[in-house]
């Protein structure tokens, strides 16, 4: 019965070890070695990543001539911030092209010291003409080539001043509209 006993206690004192063994050293080795290839397999993934990026900046080099003029139109297509008199002046000649007569004007500054800086500009721009002639100045300026975004428009009827009546036929219509063009600049 001792010698029973005895290896009873070998055998749990044995499992006891293995078990301690399998817990503390085994069982941390396994998860290291299962973190590391999770390491390695991101960081593969990030140089194939890195060398497609540098591949495509190759191959962009190369062919920057094809490129460059659509780079060139996309740049005209921003104003200068500090010298926007060309895109003021594209306003004025679509608007006399169109027979709409217009006012341009710089609104309250919406901008304070503690924002970031916006990349845009913003117009109030006034108007009068034909119902027709607004409709298409507003479609040139929209499809001109500038970078813009109409915002708060507003067209107003005004009255046939011989009559005192609204004039039916809308397209012969004379309006009045106000509105706020953004216009977005070069970034600085």
């Amino acid at each position: 019965m001792k010698n029973k006993s005895k290896i009873y206690t070998i055998s749990l004192v044995f499992l006891l070890i293995s078990l301690f063994l399998i817990v503390f050293c085994v069982w941390p080795i396994f998860n290291g070695i299962k973190k590391d290839s999770n390491d390695f397999i991101s960081a593969k993934n990030d140089i194939v990543a890195m060398d497609a990026q540098n591949v495509e900046t190759e191959n962009f080099k190369q062919n920057i001539g094809v490129y460059e003029p659509s780079l060139e139109a996309l740049s005209k297509m921003f104003v200068d911030p500090a010298d926007p008199v060309n895109f003021i002046k594209f306003l004025e000649d679509t608007a006399s092209g169109d027979k709409v007569s217009s006012k341009i004007s710089l609104p309250p500054s919406s901008q304070d010291s503690t924002k970031p800086v916006q990349n845009f500009i913003l117009f109030q721009f006034s108007s009068k003409g034909g119902f027709l002639d607004m409709k298409d100045f507003l479609k040139k300026i929209e499809a001109g080539p500038y970078l813009i975004e109409i915002e708060n428009l507003t067209i107003q009827n005004l009255e046939d001043k011989q009559n005192n009546n609204a004039i039916k036929n809308y397209q012969l219509r004379s309006v009045e509209a106000v509105f706020t063009i953004k216009v977005f600049t070069k970034p600085s």
